[in-house]
């Protein structure tokens, strides 16, 4: 039963959404149970419609529940699997994906690439008003010394208290090293695996992880992914130190690891003493829900390597990441890298520590993912009525991309071709299969990140009349 307190602080679609979810995890409400229809729960409650269907969204979002036609919204698992607690301390309140996308000298109007972003994206004003402050305050031996190895320490204090809120990761700033991009993380975790040489990584999947690994001398154990999430069945008999996985956005099929695959995952890593990489690339931007709390924010065991970026939220060209360790592996990283010094420079941290101190840092976010949520809605929009059934929509409601799938049969290849001569460049996916020839043969790859709501509606319409032939 759902009560609803309407003086309580906490917004009544949350209060909804956080009873039906502590009932999943306990057990009280099972497996296969069907919930209220929203209009049900609605009149029932005496709230509004989209109050509960926002509710719902989330938990469906989050795997806790998942629509069925003709039967509503049925319960997707229990607590039939608990997790194995210890204590992990929560803080006190206080990779980027580049794809690898080759740049061309000829001038395309629409790009329909991933990762770069329009200049106007990055603030600039509030970046010059902290650049001058923080070299205005600088002590000396901040701008003649190396820096600490993890990075600045009022960074990591700043980011510790953003990831406890905005992803739920629990950490403290000792945990935290500042890096210069996913490959600088990886390469650092892949000294600290040691011996143990063979990493899982799905596939399809970021195609710039599996080459550092390979250039690491690791093996690759391959966890079938799809639209529908990721295969876990044969995690169970790989001899693995690691892996590599974007639970919250799968790459590049933009699905959400359900929490029931979270928890097999977690216990997995527990029962074979493997870590599991986070990579939460995007995070930032999900527009049908809120974001999906971080798989280290369930993480009892000391088993997360969790790592997240700047790239798509502020700008790639800062070059700065970040990866919460595990505080076992603590050791180990500072006896193998004590002569290191933070490859950041101290003030582009500093700077962003301000930026974050300032609270400019969120709002700038929430602006980033409004404008690109009505990028996404137009995309989405403008492709059903240029194409209707002809093309399914890989991604919906987060990131800054799609898949787009086509009839089997398609020669996307000649699509991609007379998209370029009429001005329009689309990207191939073999990229992202461990094996080229596996990857689909009608599956095509557009992001979005670059181009505005007018030119997103353009490029389609060309794209629309240039393989009308081809796909009628």
């Amino acid at each position: 039963m759902v009560y609803i307190d309407k003086d309580a602080n906490t917004s009544l679609y949350e209060q909804i959404y956080l009873q039906i979810k502590s009932g999943i995890a306990t057990g009280s409400i099972a497996k296969g149970t069907r919930l209220p229809g929203i209009r049900t729960l609605s009149k029932t409650l005496g709230v509004a419609r989209n109050t509960v269907d926002k509710a719902y969204t989330q938990l469906a979002v989050e795997g806790y529940i998942s629509p069925h036609k003709g039967s509503g919204f049925l319960v997707e698992g229990g607590a039939d699997a608990p997790f194995k607690k210890t204590e992990c301390p929560v803080p006190a309140d206080s990779g980027g994906h580049d794809c690898g996308f080759q740049e061309k000298s000829e001038k395309i109007e629409y790009d329909f690439q991933y990762g770069n972003f329009p200049k106007s994206c990055f603030p600039s004003a509030a970046w010059k008003k902290h650049s001058a402050a923080a070299l205005s305050a600088a002590v000396p031996s901040c701008l003649t010394h190396y820096s600490n190895k993890q990075g600045n320490l009022s960074l990591r204090q700043e980011l510790q208290t953003y990831l406890h809120h905005s992803r739920g990761v629990r950490c403290s700033e000792e945990q935290i090293v500042i890096g210069c991009g996913l490959h600088y993380s990886l390469d650092i975790l892949c000294m600290l695996f040691g011996e143990r040489k063979r990493v899982a990584m799905e596939d399809p999947g970021y195609h710039g992880a599996r080459e550092l690994f390979k250039n690491h001398g690791f093996s690759l154990h391959a966890l079938a992914a799809d639209q529908d999430g990721l295969a876990l069945t044969s995690l169970k008999s790989a001899d693995i130190c690691a892996a590599y996985i974007t639970p919250s956005h799968q790459f590049p099929y933009g699905s959400v690891l359900s929490i029931y695959k979270r928890k097999q995952l977690l216990e997995w890593a527990e029962e074979s003493n493997s870590y599991i990489i986070e990579d939460d690339y995007d995070s930032e931007y999900r527009y049908d829900a809120n974001p999906v709390p971080s798989l280290q924010s369930l993480d009892r065991n000391d088993r997360v390597i969790y790592i997240g970026t700047f790239s798509k939220s502020l700008s790639p060209a800062l070059r700065v990441n970040y990866m919460v360790l595990p505080k076992c592996l603590l050791a180990d990283y500072h006896r193998m890298f004590s002569s290191y010094s933070s490859p950041v420079s101290w003030l582009t941290q500093e700077v962003l520590s301000r930026y974050m101190a300032s609270g400019e840092y969120a709002r700038h976010v929430r602006k980033m993912c409004s404008a690109y949520r009505r990028r996404h809605d137009v995309f989405v929009q403008e492709c059903a009525e240029q194409f209707g059934d002809k093309v399914v929509l890989h991604g919906r409601g987060a990131g800054l991309h799609f898949l787009l799938e086509f009839p089997r049969g398609t020669n996307t290849k000649r699509l991609m071709s007379k998209a370029e001569e009429a001005g329009v460049r689309v990207y191939s996916v073999e990229p992202f299969w461990n094996y080229a020839e596996d990857g689909p043969d009608h599956l095509i790859f557009m992001g979005y990140s670059l181009l505005d709501e007018v030119k997103i509606c353009e490029g389609i319409r060309i794209l629309r009349r240039v393989w009308n032939d081809e796909i009628n």
